[in-house]
């Protein structure tokens, strides 16, 4: 995954040295570990914050039966079960 745009960025020392073994482990460059690490983290925030809504929805008794029902319009659309929660 080569980019023509790059940067350069300060971490610790020992960071760094953690990086390139993390890089020689994986056999790719230092640029593409730490950008798939970014994508993960990124992923793994949005699943944090959309486990979060729906915990919100799900304590909400109105809100939860507007969701309950509009899965039951999709699901009747698609004739696919939406996910039980």
């Amino acid at each position: 995954m080569a980019s023509a745009d790059t940067t350069t960025i300060r971490v610790s020392t020992e960071t760094r040295d953690r990086l390139n073994a993390l890089s020689r482990r994986r056999a790719e460059p230092a640029g593409e570990v730490v950008a798939e690490l970014v994508r993960a983290a990124d992923e793994e925030e949005l699943l944090a914050q959309m486990g979060a809504g729906f915990e919100r929805l799900a304590a909400d008794p109105t809100a939860r039966e507007a969701y309950r029902a509009e899965s039951r319009e999709i699901e009747s659309a698609f004739e696919a079960p939406a996910p039980e929660w």
